[in-house]
């Protein structure tokens, strides 16, 4: 259930018009996490560390990029987390699997907030993997501001799988935002 709700959420997001990257062809990862059934918070910053690698879908984000004729990753990492997110580990293991798959992977090193995204002209075979945040992007907003969230979803057609609720421990689904297609990359796990 919660895979399926916070795709859902990711879905209108996408239809909203919420999805408002600065550079086409791009999508960033969004954490939604769960305490017991209720949604506490979203994240864009998020941790993509060895717990991540066991069980992230990147066969399905291949799939993704094969089927929209992607043959090039740009991956935006900004420069305060360059060095830990995403870890090694998981950078290593989405360039293996993209390699083994004829896809290149280079990265770009986004400065500190607020300096802005840069808008890149790419051919159409390039996608921009963004693991930083866009001022512009209203999910980033979103998952930057708890009020912002919390006033959100609670105007929302998901208000009563919502709770304002402190946590330690919470269930994470990783799901995979752009304006091309959203999908699941990982399913619950305890972060």
């Amino acid at each position: 259930m919660l895979e399926s709700v916070s795709l859902e959420i990711a879905n209108h997001w996408a239809q909203e018009d919420f999805v408002t990257e600065v550079n086409k062809n791009c999508g960033t990862l969004v954490a939604f996490d769960w305490v017991e059934d209720f949604l506490a918070d979203i994240n864009t910053n998020i941790d993509l560390s060895e717990l991540e690698v066991n069980n992230f879908k990147f066969d399905t984000l291949v799939d993704f990029l094969k089927k929209n004729n992607f043959t090039f990753v740009l991956g935006l990492r900004n420069i305060t987390w360059s060095e830990k997110n995403p870890s090694p580990e998981w950078t290593d293991k989405l360039k293996e699997i993209l390699k083994s798959n004829d896809i290149d992977y280079d990265e770009y090193i986004v400065q500190v907030w607020p300096s802005p995204i840069p808008e890149f002209d790419v051919p159409d075979n390039i996608f921009i993997l963004r693991y930083s945040y866009d001022e512009y992007s209203k999910i980033d907003q979103l998952a930057a501001s708890s009020y912002s969230f919390k006033s959100w979803i609670e105007e929302s057609d998901w208000e009563k799988y919502y709770k304002h609720i402190k946590f330690e421990k919470k269930s994470r689904v990783v799901v995979f935002v752009s304006d091309i297609e959203n999908l699941i990359l990982h399913e619950r796990y305890v972060k």
